[in-house]
């Protein structure tokens, strides 16, 4: 297998199948969802108050648990106050945030659905013109994304990334075990407890890491062989590890080859983004203009149950995603070429490695 003439075939490929690209910026937006969940939040108290942010010295973990339970209580029951709200407009703003939560689940599983049916597109449509020579068009794409297979490539995905899931469920019983043995107030038991739980904790990141990068490799060859041989789960993860077994060594070549050109991706994406700032700042203009449409019809139904500035915080809220959407569209561009230049790699990796046993009974036949 030749590692430059797959990358160059992946290459001619991104630039002239331009239907790939709106999958690729599918595979983009559901990235950068995955990855940008989260937020920071604190509460300063006046300094004047009663109440203290810090405990006392002498005060044990048990006493200060309890204090910090009966703080947390009077803020949810009284804050409102020191915020400039009413009880009954503190209750409206808990119902919206809660339609916001709603409003994101679902806008999450929309992103997952919508990457695995690109996911699938991706990976049929290149190969299909590889066989043929026909470029798709993107309603064809969906049509061949919108399948059975998807699921089996999220299902795929659950049990790769399920020793991670389990590290985390660790952790967390690490974390209670170490919080109660404080409790108990037993500082040697608590002491040599942690002790003996970052000995493991380091030792299940380090099974955890090599494991996960080990499974996300093969990910590429499970994917390929449910969508292209149309096959289950147990019967993908089988063949698939196979496949890597036998070839291993032109796998980890193409593995190394990888790593370094998104190395040098990173690299020259972090110039890219330099240089297209401009260019955002004009996409971020424009999503600006667009979003306040629905930020203020959204503010504006806010408005009927919260006063202040409330109405408005929701508003931007909602409208955050359409603004994230078309301001930071050329830098998600950027990372639907990514998407899809990666995946048509492993796509033409995988009928290289699968034509190879062909070829080398082939090669004994002509020189006879």
């Amino acid at each position: 297998m030749d590692p430059i003439k797959i990358l160059k075939r992946a290459w001619q490929i991104l630039w002239s199948y331009r239907a790939l690209w709106v999958f690729g910026l599918v595979l983009a937006l559901a990235g950068a969802s995955s990855t940008s969940r989260g937020s920071n939040s604190n509460y300063n108290y006046d300094s004047d108050s009663p109440r203290s942010d810090r405990f006392p010295e002498d005060m044990d973990m048990k006493e200060a648990f309890q204090e910090f339970t009966v703080q947390a209580e009077q803020f949810f029951r009284e804050g409102y106050k020191e915020v400039g709200l009413t009880a009954e407009e503190w209750t409206a703003l808990y119902w919206i945030v809660g339609i916001f939560i709603v409003f994101g689940v679902i806008l999450s599983i929309v992103f997952a659905v919508a990457r695995y049916v690109s996911e699938t597109a991706v990976i049929r449509m290149v190969d299909e013109y590889e066989d043929t020579g026909t470029k798709m068009t993107v309603r064809q794409g969906i049509r061949l994304g919108w399948s059975r297979t998807s699921w089996r490539l999220f299902l795929i995905n659950v049990l790769v990334n399920l020793p991670g899931f389990l590290t985390v469920l660790l952790f967390l019983v690490i974390g209670v075990t170490v919080f109660m043995a404080f409790m108990r107030g037993s500082m040697q038991v608590a002491t040599a407890t942690t002790a003996i739980l970052a000995g493991i904790f380091i030792l299940v990141m380090l099974v955890v890491i090599i494991v996960s990068v080990f499974l996300n490799l093969l990910r590429n060859f499970f994917w390929r062989v449910s969508v292209l041989e149309e096959v289950g789960v147990r019967e993908s993860l089988r063949r698939g590890f196979q496949m890597a077994r036998a070839n291993w060594k032109n796998v980890g070549v193409m593995w190394l080859v990888m790593i370094g050109l998104g190395i040098l991706w990173a690299i020259v994406s972090v110039i890219a983004i330099v240089v297209t700032i401009p260019l955002v700042i004009f996409t971020g203009v424009a999503g600006g203009l667009i979003a306040v449409i629905p930020a203020l019809i959204t503010g504006g139904i806010a408005s009927f149950f919260v006063s202040g500035w409330a109405p408005w915080i929701v508003g931007g809220v909602f409208a955050l995603p359409l603004f994230s959407l078309i301001a930071f569209s050329p830098w998600l561009l950027l990372g639907s070429w990514a998407s899809v230049y990666t995946s048509t790699v492993w796509t033409l990796v995988y009928r290289e490695l699968k034509a190879l046993p062909a070829l080398a009974v082939e090669v004994p036949a002509l020189e006879s």
